[in-house]
């Protein structure tokens, strides 16, 4: 059964999974035709007789899924072992927006080094305008002596941290314009 997109009403939607089953559950959906995302950190693992880098779910129990969300659509991902539920407000599943998506997969991917945090509320938003994780927005907070920019997820109440040197970022008004550079 193919699955019909339409550029207008296809969107991401973040899913909540089984405890160690976002893999499978990402496998699965691309099995079925949906095109998911699942967010991964590299973390070092030590044990007792080695240490050894992993590459683990950035927000552990969810990952995003990208399709049209008529009933046969959500349906059919609920229906995808290892789904607990689409996330939502009262009963109906919001989308995750396209920038979330684009900001969190340029932090990722840039090989700068991430953390997770919780959802960050406070801080001035910013974009970077230069180096590997160019156009990024997100909130700045420093940290000891580090400046971090957050990217928050707000469906699934979380956020990425990234170090970046001050002066690659500028600060942006309510509107998402750049007021000052930082």
């Amino acid at each position: 059964m193919e699955i019909t997109k339409t550029n207008d009403s296809v969107a991401w939607f973040a899913l909540q999974t089984r405890y160690r089953y976002e893999d499978r559950i990402a496998a699965e959906l691309q099995t079925k035709g949906f095109e998911s995302y699942l967010p991964k950190l590299r973390e070092v693992h030590q044990w007792k007789d080695r240490k050894k880098v992993l590459d683990v779910p950035a927000f552990g129990g969810y990952l995003f899924a990208r399709f049209e969300p008529s009933l046969q659509n959500r349906v059919r991902v609920l229906e995808t072992a290892g789904v607990v539920k689409l996330l939502g407000c009262h009963g109906t599943p919001q989308p995750v927006s396209q920038f979330e998506i684009e900001s969190l997969r340029l932090a990722l991917e840039s090989g700068a080094p991430c953390s997770r945090h919780p959802y960050v509320q406070a801080g001035t938003p910013v974009r970077v305008r230069s180096g590997p994780l160019a156009g990024l927005e997100g909130r700045v907070l420093r940290m000891g002596n580090r400046l971090n920019v957050f990217v928050n997820v707000a469906s699934v109440c979380q956020a990425i941290a990234i170090e970046v040197p001050l002066d690659t970022v500028d600060a942006l008004d309510m509107e998402g314009e750049i007021r000052l550079s930082a």
